[in-house]
């Protein structure tokens, strides 16, 4: 599986970005409800009735009768706010809400992509300290079977044998705890892709220039992100929808006047009483109404209240919002400082042990050095190589995190690390 590949199937089948994308849909389907309700109501009823009536005649001689007969009456029914404060402020409210889910989509996308790379990076790591811990199992166990030896040929002392012994076991207990972690770290990525892929990633080259954020200030990165960071601008936009939701349930107050027509059809075949003739009644009506709120047990004072409360709710979560924000900018900016100097120290590291590992070699050639001073100097280069690359990772990871609190981390950020992954 490729990182462009895990993009793609991290869109499609990650729950929490899927959850975003359908309160989104939601959320604009919940506008056109609410700009709905200010449009014309129109509405129709048809009633048809069979109907069995038995009478009696109160005399000295009673008579009865049964009477059957069928009666139907239609109906239309035409209602239009004129004056209807709540509902104009709903429609505030519903597109302030839209714009509060547009941001916070936007935001599920941002978390998804970082989420995806902090995920892969962990792979790759667990994968680097795999396969040193598999070096390292390689190089103690030869130093055992080396001090085997020597101490079948009274070389070596029994202590010096069971150190060496001591060091291969814990060096194999070490590659197992390495695989484990290994094979957790592609489950994460697998609750993010879906899928699990059939191998780990290859591993990525140790020319890629790693990107410097130091182009802006911290400042300069604080304030744009202050602007631009999905998260606030979500939190404002709810804070917009919780003011809206005091003028509207504040208008619970106000009268309402809405304007009504109806037209209304009813037929029967006999009259209302024994012995009429049947009719047919055409009714046409228009008129306006007006409803007054006088009292309602103090119920539409507690909703308003209710609002206002969930309004300072919606502003400490705009400040909340920003602090977040600005703390997560500030450890990601320090982390990657921290970061460039772990590389810097980890390139000297991998230099000094690639030319430390040249000099045993040319040394057990010409008879210096021994086995064993090649051995130890590979691990060594191996441990630099994985430090050198962690610090990489971070450095990477730590930029990513810069950028989507700008709100400015795409796909396209993720993809353009692909032709720096190289075969292992």
């Amino acid at each position: 599986m490729t990182l462009q590949e895990s993009v793609r199937l991290a869109r499609q089948t990650d729950p929490q970005f899927l959850s975003a994308q359908a309160i989104y849909v939601a959320s604009l389907e919940r506008s056109k409800q609410v700009f709905g309700a200010l449009l014309p109501q129109l509405s129709a009823s048809i009633n048809k009735g069979a109907n069995q009536r038995n009478y009696e005649t109160k005399k000295a001689t009673s008579d009865s009768a049964d009477d059957s007969y069928s009666s139907n009456s239609r109906q239309l029914n035409l209602t239009q706010h004129v004056w209807h404060s709540a509902s104009r402020v709903a429609v505030n409210q519903a597109n302030a809400a839209a714009a509060q889910a547009a941001f916070q989509l936007a935001l599920a996308e941002q978390d998804l992509r970082l989420r995806l790379a902090i995920a892969w990076f962990d792979v790759m790591h667990a994968q680097d300290v795999n396969a040193f811990s598999l070096q390292q199992t390689n190089a103690n166990k030869n130093q055992w079977e080396q001090a085997r030896r020597a101490a079948g040929n009274g070389l070596v002392s029994i202590p010096v044998l069971e150190e060496a012994r001591t060091k291969y076991d814990q060096a194999v207990a070490d590659q197992s705890s390495a695989e484990n972690e290994l094979r957790s770290k592609l489950a994460a990525l697998e609750q993010i892709t879906g899928w699990l892929p059939s191998s780990p990633p290859m591993a990525f080259s140790t020319d890629y220039p790693a990107p410097d954020p130091r182009s802006q200030s911290l400042e300069q990165w604080l304030e744009k992100a202050d602007l631009n960071h999905p998260a606030i601008l979500a939190a404002s936009n709810g804070l917009e929808a919780a003011n809206e939701e005091v003028n509207k349930q504040s208008a619970g107050h106000e009268p309402t006047l809405e304007a009504t027509a109806s037209y209304a059809r009813n037929a029967q075949n006999v009259g209302s009483f024994p012995g009429q003739n049947g009719y047919l009644i055409r009714q046409w009506t228009i008129g306006l109404q007006l409803t007054i709120p006088l009292y309602s047990g103090g119920t539409q004072k507690a909703k308003v209240g209710e609002a206002e409360a969930l309004r300072d709710k919606a502003m400490h979560d705009v400040e909340a919002a920003r602090r977040n924000t600005k703390l997560s900018l500030k450890q990601a900016w320090f982390a990657w400082h921290a970061g460039f100097a772990r590389q810097t120290a980890a390139l000297q590291s991998h230099k000094f042990t690639t030319l430390a590992l040249q000099a045993a070699r040319k040394g057990k050639t010409s008879g210096v050095k021994t086995e064993l001073d090649v051995l130890q100097a590979q691990q060594q280069l191996s441990n630099a190589l994985k430090d050198l690359q962690k610090s990489r990772y971070d450095m990477i990871t730590n930029y990513l995190k810069l950028k989507s609190t700008q709100g400015e981390l795409t796909d396209t950020d993720l993809t353009a690390l692909e032709p720096w992954f190289i075969p292992n």
